[in-house]
Protein backbone atom coordinates (compact mmCIF):
# COMPACT_ATOMS: atom_id res chain seq x y z
CA UNK A 1 0.00 0.00 0.00
CA UNK A 2 2.79 2.45 0.91
CA UNK A 3 4.34 2.22 -2.50
CA UNK A 4 0.83 2.33 -3.92
CA UNK A 5 0.90 5.61 -2.26
CA UNK A 6 4.62 7.11 -3.62
CA UNK A 7 3.42 5.87 -6.80
CA UNK A 8 0.41 8.34 -6.81
CA UNK A 9 2.79 10.83 -5.31
CA UNK A 10 5.10 10.94 -8.08
CA UNK A 11 2.20 10.49 -10.55
CA UNK A 12 1.10 14.19 -9.50
CA UNK A 13 4.46 15.17 -9.54
CA UNK A 14 5.00 14.47 -12.76
CA UNK A 15 1.41 15.77 -13.90
CA UNK A 16 2.31 19.35 -12.29
CA UNK A 17 6.04 19.31 -13.39
CA UNK A 18 6.20 17.93 -17.05
CA UNK A 19 2.66 19.02 -18.46
CA UNK A 20 2.68 22.93 -18.51
CA UNK A 21 1.25 25.13 -21.38
CA UNK A 22 4.49 27.92 -22.23
CA UNK A 23 3.63 31.03 -23.22
CA UNK A 24 5.84 32.76 -25.98
CA UNK A 25 6.30 35.98 -27.44
CA UNK A 26 7.49 35.68 -30.83
CA UNK A 27 4.45 35.89 -32.98
CA UNK A 28 3.91 39.49 -31.08
CA UNK A 29 7.43 40.69 -29.47
CA UNK A 30 7.51 43.99 -31.64
CA UNK A 31 3.81 44.96 -31.30
CA UNK A 32 2.88 45.19 -27.59
CA UNK A 33 3.72 48.22 -24.53
CA UNK A 34 5.92 46.97 -21.68
CA UNK A 35 3.15 47.85 -19.21
CA UNK A 36 4.19 48.69 -15.28
CA UNK A 37 2.35 50.20 -12.35
CA UNK A 38 2.81 53.69 -13.60
CA UNK A 39 0.40 53.45 -16.62
CA UNK A 40 -1.31 49.83 -15.15
CA UNK A 41 -4.62 51.94 -15.94
CA UNK A 42 -3.98 50.95 -19.43
CA UNK A 43 -5.76 47.61 -19.21
CA UNK A 44 -9.27 49.90 -18.44
CA UNK A 45 -11.74 50.49 -20.87
CA UNK A 46 -13.71 48.78 -23.53
CA UNK A 47 -12.87 46.22 -26.27
CA UNK A 48 -14.62 44.27 -28.63
CA UNK A 49 -15.86 41.11 -28.66
CA UNK A 50 -14.78 39.61 -31.73
CA UNK A 51 -10.64 39.68 -32.87
CA UNK A 52 -9.26 42.02 -35.26
CA UNK A 53 -6.15 40.29 -35.90
CA UNK A 54 -4.60 36.87 -35.29
CA UNK A 55 -1.15 36.66 -34.52
CA UNK A 56 0.43 33.68 -36.90
CA UNK A 57 3.39 34.28 -38.66
CA UNK A 58 3.25 30.81 -40.12
CA UNK A 59 0.07 31.50 -41.03
CA UNK A 60 0.02 35.16 -41.93
CA UNK A 61 -2.36 35.19 -44.54
CA UNK A 62 -4.97 33.64 -41.91
CA UNK A 63 -8.87 34.15 -42.09
CA UNK A 64 -9.63 36.50 -38.95
CA UNK A 65 -13.48 35.80 -40.04
CA UNK A 66 -13.39 32.17 -39.32
CA UNK A 67 -12.11 32.56 -36.12
CA UNK A 68 -15.03 34.76 -35.03
CA UNK A 69 -17.03 32.16 -34.97
CA UNK A 70 -15.13 30.10 -32.07
CA UNK A 71 -12.97 33.05 -30.53
CA UNK A 72 -13.98 36.33 -28.43
CA UNK A 73 -12.92 39.04 -26.05
CA UNK A 74 -15.42 37.65 -22.91
CA UNK A 75 -14.35 33.32 -23.29
CA UNK A 76 -11.16 33.94 -24.01
CA UNK A 77 -9.63 36.28 -21.28
CA UNK A 78 -12.04 34.54 -18.25
CA UNK A 79 -11.29 30.61 -19.55
CA UNK A 80 -15.08 30.28 -19.50
CA UNK A 81 -17.30 28.19 -22.64
CA UNK A 82 -20.09 30.02 -22.75
CA UNK A 83 -22.18 29.61 -25.71
CA UNK A 84 -23.71 32.37 -27.59
CA UNK A 85 -26.91 30.89 -29.99
CA UNK A 86 -26.92 34.29 -32.01
CA UNK A 87 -23.06 34.30 -33.07
CA UNK A 88 -24.47 34.62 -36.86
CA UNK A 89 -25.90 38.01 -35.40
CA UNK A 90 -23.53 38.87 -33.54
CA UNK A 91 -20.91 38.67 -36.73
CA UNK A 92 -23.62 40.42 -38.78
CA UNK A 93 -23.21 43.12 -36.54
CA UNK A 94 -26.86 43.14 -35.77
CA UNK A 95 -26.57 42.29 -31.82
CA UNK A 96 -23.36 44.02 -30.06
CA UNK A 97 -21.41 42.78 -27.67
CA UNK A 98 -18.28 43.69 -25.96
CA UNK A 99 -16.47 43.79 -22.40
CA UNK A 100 -14.98 46.02 -20.06
CA UNK A 101 -12.05 45.90 -18.24
CA UNK A 102 -10.99 47.37 -14.76
CA UNK A 103 -7.87 46.64 -12.81
CA UNK A 104 -8.05 47.46 -9.54
CA UNK A 105 -4.14 47.13 -8.62
CA UNK A 106 -1.66 44.79 -10.15
CA UNK A 107 -2.86 41.82 -8.69
CA UNK A 108 -7.06 42.35 -9.74
CA UNK A 109 -8.75 42.46 -12.70
CA UNK A 110 -12.49 43.11 -13.01
CA UNK A 111 -14.67 42.03 -16.40
CA UNK A 112 -17.70 42.34 -17.51
CA UNK A 113 -19.55 41.78 -20.65
CA UNK A 114 -22.50 43.76 -22.14
CA UNK A 115 -24.87 43.14 -24.56
CA UNK A 116 -26.18 45.98 -26.65
CA UNK A 117 -24.78 48.35 -23.66
CA UNK A 118 -26.78 46.03 -21.38
CA UNK A 119 -24.20 44.41 -18.31
CA UNK A 120 -25.02 40.60 -18.15
CA UNK A 121 -22.19 39.13 -16.55
CA UNK A 122 -19.01 39.89 -14.52
CA UNK A 123 -16.33 38.44 -13.00
CA UNK A 124 -13.25 39.20 -11.16
CA UNK A 125 -10.02 37.43 -11.79
CA UNK A 126 -7.02 37.51 -9.61
CA UNK A 127 -3.46 37.32 -11.81
CA UNK A 128 0.12 39.06 -11.43
CA UNK A 129 1.61 41.99 -13.81
CA UNK A 130 4.78 40.73 -14.42
CA UNK A 131 8.14 42.62 -15.66
CA UNK A 132 8.18 42.08 -19.32
CA UNK A 133 4.71 43.96 -19.23
CA UNK A 134 1.96 41.63 -19.30
CA UNK A 135 -0.69 40.62 -16.95
CA UNK A 136 -1.11 36.55 -16.27
CA UNK A 137 -4.41 36.14 -14.94
CA UNK A 138 -4.68 33.01 -12.51
CA UNK A 139 -7.49 30.86 -13.82
CA UNK A 140 -5.20 28.21 -15.34
CA UNK A 141 -7.31 25.09 -16.64
CA UNK A 142 -6.05 20.95 -15.80
CA UNK A 143 -7.99 18.41 -16.68
CA UNK A 144 -6.25 14.92 -16.60
CA UNK A 145 -8.02 11.39 -17.78
CA UNK A 146 -7.16 8.19 -16.81
CA UNK A 147 -4.46 7.85 -14.88
CA UNK A 148 -1.77 10.06 -16.04
CA UNK A 149 1.29 8.83 -17.47
CA UNK A 150 0.30 5.32 -17.10
CA UNK A 151 -3.09 5.01 -19.41
CA UNK A 152 -4.25 8.53 -19.97
CA UNK A 153 -3.38 11.86 -20.23
CA UNK A 154 -3.91 16.10 -19.31
CA UNK A 155 -5.11 19.00 -21.16
CA UNK A 156 -3.94 22.76 -19.64
CA UNK A 157 -3.85 26.07 -20.80
CA UNK A 158 -3.33 29.59 -19.44
CA UNK A 159 -3.25 33.16 -19.94
CA UNK A 160 -2.14 36.83 -19.91
CA UNK A 161 -3.27 39.99 -21.41
CA UNK A 162 -1.25 42.99 -23.15
CA UNK A 163 -1.85 46.33 -24.43
CA UNK A 164 -0.97 46.58 -28.11
CA UNK A 165 1.21 49.62 -29.53
CA UNK A 166 -2.20 51.11 -31.32
CA UNK A 167 -4.12 50.58 -27.67
CA UNK A 168 -5.63 47.39 -28.31
CA UNK A 169 -6.30 44.60 -26.41
CA UNK A 170 -4.12 41.25 -26.27
CA UNK A 171 -4.85 37.96 -25.30
CA UNK A 172 -2.66 35.23 -24.75
CA UNK A 173 -3.59 31.87 -24.56
CA UNK A 174 -0.64 28.86 -24.05
CA UNK A 175 -2.39 25.36 -24.69
CA UNK A 176 -1.11 22.24 -24.25
CA UNK A 177 -1.82 17.99 -24.38
CA UNK A 178 0.03 15.78 -23.37
CA UNK A 179 -0.63 11.80 -23.14
CA UNK A 180 1.09 8.36 -22.60
CA UNK A 181 0.34 4.63 -22.30
CA UNK A 182 3.05 3.02 -19.66
CA UNK A 183 5.11 6.19 -19.31
CA UNK A 184 5.55 6.38 -23.22
CA UNK A 185 4.61 9.52 -23.95
CA UNK A 186 3.52 11.36 -26.61
CA UNK A 187 2.58 15.20 -27.65
CA UNK A 188 -1.34 16.26 -28.43
CA UNK A 189 -1.51 19.72 -29.74
CA UNK A 190 0.43 22.50 -28.07
CA UNK A 191 0.20 25.88 -29.23
CA UNK A 192 0.06 29.69 -28.74
CA UNK A 193 -3.18 31.58 -29.48
CA UNK A 194 -2.49 35.22 -29.80
CA UNK A 195 -5.56 37.59 -30.87
CA UNK A 196 -5.79 41.18 -30.71
CA UNK A 197 -9.36 43.28 -30.16
CA UNK A 198 -10.05 46.55 -30.91
CA UNK A 199 -10.51 49.62 -27.84
CA UNK A 200 -13.36 50.85 -28.31
CA UNK A 201 -13.01 54.33 -26.45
Amino acid sequence: MKKIIQIFILLLISVSLLNCASFSTKDFKNDYTTIDNKNLDSFNGKFTFSPIKKFDKKNQHSNIENSKKYINSYNYITNESLKFEDIDSIINGLVNYHIELKISNNTQLNVELFRNNYSIKKQQIMGELKKEGMFYLDNKYLKCTGIPYLFGGCNNNKRRIAISKNNNLIINEAVDNTGAFLFLFWAGPSYNGIYEFKRLD
